[in-house]
């Protein structure tokens, strides 16, 4: 993952400029953010490195439409996946919306 010291705006560029392959065991969270739709939706990263094969987070954060209205994705994190055992909550990385924006 990207560095840990960088900033949000630098960890979030070097996640949509990385490969999807970076981040197995991960998962990727979307939200069209249309009134009225499913609202927010979490695909495992290597079910769509299996869909999406050989590109980048961004590229496939451009692709991606929404299940239920046909929309583009309106906000996105890459969640960690919380440790077996551990005290450790899942993380979220604003990639995309308006926590992206902070």
């Amino acid at each position: 993952m990207a560095a840990a010291n960088a900033s949000a705006r630098g960890q979030r560029v070097a996640i949509l400029a990385s490969r999807l392959t970076e981040f197995s065991g991960y998962y990727v969270a979307v939200d069209c953010q249309s009134e009225g739709c499913g609202g927010e939706r979490t695909f495992a990263v290597s079910d769509l490195e299996n869909f999406y094969r050989g590109q980048t987070v961004g590229r496939v954060l451009q692709r991606m439409r929404c299940l239920g209205c046909g929309g583009r994705v309106g906000a996105a994190w890459l969640v960690t996946g919380p440790v077996l055992g551990a005290r450790v909550r899942a993380r979220r990385v604003a990639l995309r919306g308006p926590e992206a924006r902070e």
